[in-house]
């Protein structure tokens, strides 16, 4: 199995028209269609979050349907669940989650925000002395069909009635004859291996120096955060730049115009948001090695390519120096990612010259990444063809070269 791999599950939900009403995110380790056992329930939920909205995309998963996403007490209590678009995001409350009046609280006012709010797994085993004011904040509450018999089933009915905003859905449904009952006992929506398994959704997941992290959490918890302090440290990891780029453009953010920088991402997403996110990603790779071999290779190249581009574009006037620097981290991705270059290249939020430039369409940035790319194999008729092109000496060429190395070992 590919180490760099990742993958979510994602299960479609229906309505009484046969229609897809959204889909069920499941966390997954591999590409076994199951929930590895003795998984901790908050690493999984830190996992998923990853995947979902930082490696593979939000939109890859779902499109514009409605994602059902498993939020432990913690990222519930926390204020992270808050940051996300409740548009796409409908959470969903385990089983065994403890309920008392702090989750209760946070509930409402994320109801308040738009969020739709699922109950999973309800049973009356697992019945709370505050399961009316529960009841009262939640839009959904999921019966499972396969772990309990139909007396279980009227009475969870019956509970729910006294409740008429609530939307019952039906999981786990494996026959014919158990999507018949929970239509004729009202039930809204279906979900279960009858209509559909879960299917894998496989994402790549690219290395990081995790210590950069620590740095970051220090520049984000200062009393005046120096957002070019930050925007140097993301500048640095490909990884963390590629998943800023990637969440923005998602259906979390829905931009309509153009990433022209790192500080101009980290401005969009927000400090605090930005601060959140990395803390889930520290907690994640604590104890995971950066990557190496071929990936680290090639994310050396496109950090050198990236600070080149921004330090020959400066010697040149250019007042876009930093999408030269874009251009130049991300013109490995698709190699990086094992992915269609096109398909990857249009996930992240780039100007269309950067866009254009990686598409390898002719652009004023073609020549400063074609030198790039000729000093890497050594190609000096191509060298001196674009340094003629740019007006640059071969002493001055060096010196860039100098400090694009420099500058991209400088946390190694």
């Amino acid at each position: 199995m590919d180490e760099l791999s990742v993958y979510v599950g994602r299960q479609p939900i229906f309505d009484r028209k046969g229609n897809i009403y959204g889909y069920e995110l499941l966390y997954r380790n591999s590409p076994n269609n199951r929930f590895p056992v003795g998984t901790d329930p908050e690493k999984a939920t830190i996992e998923l979050l990853v995947n979902t909205f930082l490696t593979i995309g939000i939109d890859r998963l779902v499109g514009k349907h409605k994602s059902f996403i498993n939020f432990s007490k913690e990222a519930i209590t926390q204020g992270f669940v808050e940051q996300l678009d409740p548009s796409y995001v409908i959470i969903e409350l385990l089983e065994d989650t403890d309920i008392n009046d702090e989750l209760i609280m946070t509930l409402r006012k994320l109801r308040k925000k738009g969020f739709k709010i699922t109950l999973d797994d309800f049973s009356n085993k697992n019945a709370h002395a505050l399961l009316p004011q529960l009841f009262e904040t939640v839009n959904i509450v999921k019966v499972d069909f396969l772990n309990t018999d139909a007396n279980e089933r009227r009475q969870i009915e019956q509970m729910t009635k006294r409740h008429r905003h609530l939307t019952l859905l039906a999981e786990k449904i494996e026959t014919e004859e158990q999507f018949q009952e929970a239509k004729q006992h009202g039930y809204l929506l279906y979900q279960g291996y009858y209509f559909s398994k879960p299917q894998i959704v496989r994402g790549k997941e690219i290395p990081t120096n995790y210590m950069l992290h620590f740095y970051l959490l220090k520049e984000f918890n200062a009393e005046e955060p120096d957002i070019e302090r930050i925007s140097e440290l993301f500048m640095h990891d490909i990884s963390l730049s590629y998943k800023l780029l990637r969440y923005i453009n998602s259906l979390t953010f829905n931009i309509p115009y153009e990433v022209t920088s790192i500080a101009h991402a980290i401005m969009l997403m927000g400090l605090e948001e930005a601060k959140r996110w990395l803390r889930i990603l520290l907690l994640r790779e604590l104890g995971a090695a950066s990557g190496r071999g071929r990936e680290k290779s090639l994310i050396d190249r496109s950090l050198v390519r990236a600070k080149l581009m921004e330090l020959l574009a400066k010697h040149n006037g250019k007042r876009n120096a930093d999408e030269y620097f874009l251009a130049g981290l991300f013109s490995l991705i698709h190699i990086i990612m094992n992915n269609e270059k096109e398909e990857t290249l249009k996930q992240l939020s780039l100007s269309s010259t950067v866009l254009a430039t990686l598409l390898d369409e002719e652009t004023e940035m073609t020549p400063y990444l074609k030198l790039a790319v000729a000093i890497e194999s050594f190609e000096f008729g191509e060298m001196e063809t674009y340094l003629d092109k740019l007006g640059i000496t071969e002493k001055q060429l060096m010196k860039y070269v100098q400090q694009a190395h420099h500058w991209s070992t400088a946390f190694d």
